[in-house]
């Protein structure tokens, strides 16, 4: 009589499943590269070429007067910018819709309107698909954030203290920028690269985190196309045994990929992450969501070259709105809305407080939703699979 043949346990399929799945990615050199050199190159394109420091052109078009000087020299003061005056708005235009500007700033009226104490109208001219226009935009506000206030404080100088223009502006001139706005400044990181690369980092791990999901799911098409599961089940395997092991492979795949940028990232361009656990906690339940994503995409595409075809855009758009190729901050009301239903936006929010400095109680909220997400995407995807395994 032949023995019954002893079940494998499940701390021994389990770990052969992930191994099985990480050894077919180590020899896709195509796959190599999409995990472990392309998400630095992008770093430091977005990061360098994005933050524009001291390379980044704009151009301004504005009447001559004081005011006028006065905004050209605050901007050309800031190292990121360099700044190059127009004498006509259409000639600024025509550069910005050529390239040869990184964006521009048209202040037709800035000193009529300001001569008669109406607010003055600024536009910023530049392409709104360019990430490096987006995050110079950034630095522009700025400028024009500590300019705004002088002039708010010459104008309550004229209107509550009787003085004239001239007087008001030469008290505005003399007086140090923290006594006019009450605020104390902080300098978080270097200079603008340091804040370009940093930025860069944390949105490129929560992009490249979900990628990486998707098109995981790959294995799980060919797996089902093969018939390997069904192998597996005819044996001592049982479908919960085969469920886990995918899913831990899915998420071994993401955790690594996370891993691979948050510590090339550090070590490579000296990117501070700030606090250890939240980022953990961030990485951890986004490779979740990630994984919940890979085994439903897995489990409902019928074939690879479909898979290929769908998962990269379908990355990239979730992560354009939710925030992973530019700061939500820079798009509409109604875009930054849509964007918080994605899980991207949530990961970002947890990462940009661990870089400054907050704790897991800050983050609450945003580690709430992506567990949500994660218990979701997972449940769907566990039921999704185990009827396509066994069907």
């Amino acid at each position: 009589m032949t023995p019954p043949v002893p079940a494998p346990s499940v701390l021994r399929t389990v770990p052969t499943i992930v191994l099985t799945a990480l050894r077919l990615v180590v020899r896709d050199r195509l796959g190599l590269f999409f995990i472990v050199v392309l998400p630095f190159v992008i770093i430091l394109l977005f990061g360098v070429g994005g933050a524009g420091v001291a390379t980044a052109s704009i151009g301004l078009a504005a009447d001559e007067g004081p005011e006028a000087t006065a905004l050209a020299e605050a901007l050309e003061a800031d190292a990121a910018l360099s700044v190059e005056r127009y004498a006509e708005a259409s000639a600024l235009r025509r550069a910005v819709r050529r390239g040869e500007l990184v964006g521009g700033l048209v202040a037709d009226d800035l000193e009529r309107d300001l001569a008669a104490g109406r607010s003055a109208e600024v536009r910023w001219l530049a392409d709104p698909g360019s990430t490096r226009a987006v995050a110079t935009e950034v630095a522009v506000r700025a400028v024009l954030g500590d300019l705004d206030a002088r002039l708010t404080a010459i104008a309550v100088a004229v209107e509550e203290l009787g003085l004239d223009r001239s007087e008001a502006v030469a008290a505005a001139d003399e007086t140090p920028a923290d006594r006019l706005l009450g605020v104390e400044e902080e300098t978080i990181g270097e200079a603008g690269l340091r804040w370009g690369v940093d930025e860069a980092a944390q949105q490129n791990a929560v992009l490249f985190i979900f990628i990486t999901g998707l098109t995981g799911g790959v294995a799980l098409i060919e797996s089902r196309r093969q018939g390997t599961a069904r192998r597996m089940l005819a044996g001592p395997v049982s479908s919960a045994t085969i469920l886990l092991g995918e899913g831990a492979a899915r998420f071994a795949l993401c955790a690594l990929q996370a891993a691979l940028i948050v510590a090339g990232a550090a070590l490579l361009f000296g990117v501070g992450w700030g606090t250890p656990a939240v980022v953990a906690a961030v990485v951890g339940l986004f490779s979740l969501v990630a994984t919940g994503a890979s085994m439903l995409f897995g489990a409902s595409l019928s074939n690879p070259e479909q898979a290929w075809a769908i998962a990269p855009p379908a990355g990239i758009a979730l992560g354009m709105l939710g925030g992973a190729l530019w700061p939500l901050e820079m798009v509409g009301s109604v875009m930054q809305a849509i964007g918080r239903l994605t899980p991207h936006a949530w990961a970002i929010d947890g990462l940009r407080a661990a870089r400054a400095g907050q704790g897991l109680g800050d983050v609450a909220d945003a580690l709430a939703v992506l567990a949500a997400w994660a218990v979701v995407l997972l449940v769907v995807a566990v039921w999704r699979l185990r009827r396509s395994l066994t069907a």
